[in-house]
């Protein structure tokens, strides 16, 4: 049995058709949450997932609070200057494909080659809190998942959420893991730009990453700080997710065709 792991692609299309590719042939795709915003393909996105014939999909925060604000928000009256990726997903995505974000379940489980899954986008709501020692873990097990799965001789959980890539081994069948993001690097820390998942073959862990194209994203960042539609702050993080900025706060190029009353000097080089 071969499972390819992934979460965080927050609506690139590039990763997730690049790894799906590379790694073809594959029995299951788990995907670990946030599947829309902070990318510019979201119905692709969407698409390409929901074409698995066996998947295994939670929602992430992200894929919440793009359909929460979906309720919330006229984007004809979002003010220039103000406009922000989740705007710019919720312009392409169909009012079917915010509902099934808005209804991807929150864990999921199941089992295959001995292991026992559990699988969340996230532990709680504070990004730092992780599962420290075994007595979290049967905690944490035991309150998502049913009590015919509670003394499995081999059990893992999947998160995604934090973007950073691992494996968590509390002794012998007791593991929780998380593929890292496929679309993007979580901050400075870490400067591989690659594509990070997972593959499990067999019930044995495989940690991944590949490069993919991640041009297509700083193009249109750079389009739209041309048009000065988007957020100085959105852009700002493009350009050190997609391009060559060294972090999410250096100064943006000044570009053609911005007139001078768009252009603040403590944004623009």
């Amino acid at each position: 049995m071969k499972i390819l792991v992934i979460a965080d692609v927050h609506a690139n299309i590039w990763p997730l058709e690049t790894v799906m590719e590379m790694e073809k042939p594959y029995d299951m795709v788990c995907f670990a949450g946030d599947l829309v915003d902070y990318g510019i393909t979201p119905s692709e996105t969407i698409a390409k997932l929901r074409a698995e014939p066996n998947l295994q999909i939670v929602g992430g925060n992200h894929d919440y609070y793009l359909a929460e604000l979906s309720h919330k928000v006229d984007l004809k009256m979002v003010p220039r200057g103000e406009f922000r990726w989740v705007h710019y997903n919720l312009e392409r995505m169909s009012r079917e494909e915010v509902a099934y974000v808005e209804n991807l379940p929150e864990s999921v489980y199941f089992q295959t080659d001995g292991w026992a899954y559990l699988m969340q986008h996230m532990l709680t709501i504070k990004e730092e809190d992780i599962i420290q020692n075994t007595t979290q873990f049967e905690k944490h097990w035991r309150k998502y998942m049913p009590s015919s799965y509670w003394d499995a001789p081999k059990r893992r959980i999947i998160f995604g959420h934090s973007h950073r890539q691992c494996v968590h081994s509390f002794g012998e069948g007791i593991e929780w893991i998380n593929p890292g993001s496929l679309s993007y690097r979580v901050d400075e820390t870490d400067e591989d730009t690659r594509a990070h998942y997972l593959v499990i073959r067999d019930g044995v862990v495989e940690l991944k990453r590949i490069p993919y194209d991640r041009k297509p994203s700083y193009d249109e960042a750079m389009r739209q700080l041309r048009e000065g539609r988007m957020m100085h702050e959105e852009i700002q993080g493009f350009r050190f997710f997609f391009g060559d900025a060294l972090t999410r706060h250096d100064r943006l190029p000044n570009p053609d065709g911005i007139s001078p009353e768009n252009i603040p000097e403590d944004v623009f080089k």
